[in-house]
């Protein structure tokens, strides 16, 4: 495994303001995307089975975003960033912290361990993303970052096609294994999810290696498993703190996780799909995923875990992206 880029100074963290009380956080209704949204069965000839297949949803009209979107106009700060990743590059230490594993036919040529890029983008789950048509841009990237094995067929057009590398939390280990279980096999969503990211890596909590092991017994996909020799989430809060020269509270989420990671290896870091409100400024719904619910992972209709401080971590984000560590995205990209 390559390793990660340190650098040796650090410049003092200019202190993060406060986000703007937003008044759209609240539970979310009858989604207004899916709400008629029809499934349509195709074959898969790979499994010989049919499966559901959405077309990509279109939002009935662009989502507002008013104060909680990130600052314009902006660019990217190389002396910003070397301040943030003498912290988390130190802090993390990834190449120490993570063993690998293989499995199928996955080689160095196909799935690399952790390196150092260019451009990365790194894509949340959000339901902003339905209608953004940012596909081409992410997928334009040198390495692609995704969370928690999305849907990305019938999706392409917003979520982009790539995959580079997947951050899983400690509940999707076990829905990938649960749904590798069923007999009927029509009803694993996350056999085709896992068929979208071969020859790519699974980078997850230490605890997961058995159940994800356990599906890939049953994929057989070639794939790299990169887990951590400790919990996954250890130290982040306080990394993170760090970074804002405030504390940042509770426990992380693997997004938060992800993004601190990524400006370990990642020169230029693209956010797309962050947005942790069941609602833009003007009430208009926003889903809690740009993809339907499935059969070992219910809808969501109200807010993130409470344990997770979601407002907290929005801002940091968009202190990262104010200073230029990183770009945030909201909102379609061709029209910019």
């Amino acid at each position: 495994m390559k390793e990660l880029l340190q650098l040796a100074f650090a410049v003092p963290i200019t202190k993060t303001r406060l986000m703007p009380t937003p008044t759209v956080q609240s539970a979310q209704g009858p989604s207004r995307v899916f709400g008629n949204l029809v499934a349509v069965k195709v074959s898969d000839a790979d499994n010989n089975h049919t499966r559901d297949a959405y077309p990509t949803a279109q939002p009935t009209r662009d989502w507002v975003f008013g104060n909680l979107a990130p600052d314009s106009p902006w660019q990217f700060n190389d002396e910003a960033l070397r301040e943030v990743r003498n912290i988390t590059a130190r802090r993390l230490n990834l190449g120490a912290r993570l063993q690998e594993h293989r499995w199928g036919n996955a080689t160095k040529d196909t799935a690399l361990p952790i390196g150092h890029y260019n451009a990365c983008a790194i894509v949340g789950n959000s339901g902003v993303l339905l209608g953004s048509r940012c596909g081409p841009e992410i997928d334009s990237k040198d390495y692609v970052i995704r969370i928690d094995l999305p849907v990305l067929r019938g999706f392409e057009k917003d979520v982009g096609g790539r995959t580079n590398m997947t951050v899983v939390n400690l509940k999707a280990p076990g829905r990938l294994a649960q749904s590798s279980r069923f007999k009927n096999r029509s009803q694993d969503v996350y056999e085709s999810r896992l068929q979208d990211v071969k020859d790519s890596v699974l980078l997850a909590d230490h605890r997961s290696k058995d159940k994800i092991m356990e599906a890939l017994g049953v994929y057989k996909l070639p794939l790299t498993v990169l887990t951590t020799k400790n919990r996954l989430r250890n130290g982040v809060m306080s990394i993170a703190s760090s970074v804002a020269n405030r504390s940042m509270g509770r426990s992380p989420t693997i997004g938060l996780v992800t993004v601190l990671m990524a400006t370990a290896f990642c020169d230029h870091s693209y956010v797309y799909g962050f947005f942790p409100f069941m609602k833009d400024i003007n009430n208009v719904p926003v889903p809690y995923h740009y993809y339907p619910h499935d059969k070992v992972y219910p809808p969501l209709y109200n807010n993130f875990d409470k344990k997770h401080n979601v407002n907290r971590e929005y801002e940091f984000h968009r202190d990262l992206h104010r200073r230029g560590v990183l770009k945030m995205h909201l909102g379609p990209c061709d029209k910019r």
